[in-house]
């Protein structure tokens, strides 16, 4: 089995964006700080603090810079899919192929804490084997195209988690097949450390 592109670049796009939102909001944040000191009365701009403060500005530019060039290279990245998708499939596929991600992400993920009384006192506990599926989870891309769909899964490295993933196998493709009712979908197939499940047009 081998990934799409959009499999490939899905969640590196997320990165990218997170990069660029944050990026820009360090960047606001600072120049914030530099326009309070600006208008700061009888403040002294020498030596030690003109070196501050053109140093702020330069973190600043800094800032807008990475937060442009991880911007750009995002668009560039999903412009690509974006153009295959209307020359040889269908565009509105990419979009239901995210919606789709995020929504088996969400139906496979384990709550990692649980809340029980001790003495009077609600002590919350936290599973780290359910911890360490949902990082696996976070991975799982759901692509969708005119004939076919694949669902791509990474299988967590220890015994336990691969227990809970082999469990939610049948939800999962009963999930997947609720939302895709004109695609027939096979049983899962493991490759290694991938799990795939795939989809065929009716």
């Amino acid at each position: 089995m081998k990934k799409t592109y959009f499999m490939r670049t899905f969640n590196l796009n997320i990165i990218l964006l997170a990069i660029s939102i944050l990026a820009f909001i360090f960047e606001l944040l600072l120049r914030l700080a530099l326009h309070t000191w600006d208008k700061a009365p009888l403040f002294d701009f020498k030596g030690i603090v003109i070196q501050i403060y053109h140093g702020i500005q330069n973190i600043s530019e800094l800032a807008h810079f990475m937060g442009t060039v991880t911007l750009v290279l995002a668009v560039i990245l999903t412009a690509k899919e974006w153009i295959s998708r209307i020359y040889s499939d269908n565009l509105l596929n990419w979009f239901r192929s995210v919606k789709q991600t995020f929504s088996l992400r969400k139906f496979m993920r384990q709550s990692e804490r649980s809340e029980k009384i001790v003495d009077a006192q609600k002590v919350t506990n936290f599973n780290p084997i359910n911890d360490r599926f949902n990082r696996s989870v976070r991975l799982a891309v759901v692509d969708i195209h005119r004939e076919t769909a694949q669902i791509f899964i990474k299988v967590p490295r220890t015994q336990q988690t691969q227990k809970i993933l082999k469990e939610l196998e049948a939800q999962i493709k009963e999930e997947v097949s609720s939302q895709n009712p004109d695609y027939i979908f096979s049983n899962f197939e493991r490759h290694h450390n991938q799990s795939w499940l795939q989809g065929t047009k009716r």
